[in-house]
């Protein structure tokens, strides 16, 4: 293991099991190869190259979303595999429509984005989910009947409009994120 020359205290502490109990900063390269805990502050600079499986609890700093960004003409059925997607509707006429997966698992996300206003745009939920979206940016929330989707018609939108989901897992999809006019089914 590589270590800046203010960790050298700390690493002798345990050696054998790299434990940190006071804040740290590393500059540099640094490689790690094995069990290690962390109770303190961290300041990380510099490139890091870690092997094996990494367990993390508590909160960190910062996060980062494994974006999959997808374009399509299709009418799609999620699965909760495909959370974190960006779904660019690219259809050119009539209704697009994709359906949600079911909303019992906490933290599935899906951005829809409009790709050609000339298309409409329909997200529906599982038959027991709804989803809670507002009208537009700043706008009145709208909670359709569960199993009623939400849509972003080719009358009002434009291009880019978009909206963000996140599932609560117990049955309802939130809106984090909106931009146009979107409306119950």
């Amino acid at each position: 293991m590589a270590i800046a020359a203010e960790d050298q205290f700390n690493s002798e502490i345990k050696q054998n099991g790299f434990a940190f109990t006071k804040a740290n900063t590393h500059t540099g390269a640094e490689t790690h190869t094995g069990v290690e805990t962390h109770t303190g502050a961290e300041t990380h600079t510099g490139i890091e190259t870690h092997t094996g499986a990494e367990t993390h609890a508590g909160l960190e700093a910062g996060f980062r979303r494994d974006l999959q960004i997808y374009l399509t003409e299709a009418t799609t059925t999620l699965t909760a595999a495909e959370s974190n997607k960006v779904i660019i509707a690219t259809k050119a006429s009539a209704t697009q429509t994709f359906t949600l997966p079911i909303a019992t698992t906490k933290g599935l996300m899906f951005t829809f984005v409009c790709g050609d206003a000339g298309g409409e745009i329909l997200i529906t939920p599982n038959a027991a989910d709804q989803i809670s979206v507002q009208a537009a940016a700043n706008g009145a929330n709208v909670i359709p009947a569960a199993g009623t989707g939400v849509k972003n018609t080719a009358a009002t939108n434009v291009k880019n409009d978009f909206v963000t989901l996140v599932s609560d897992g117990v049955g309802v999809w939130y809106t984090v994120a909106i931009s146009g006019i979107w409306a119950s089914q």
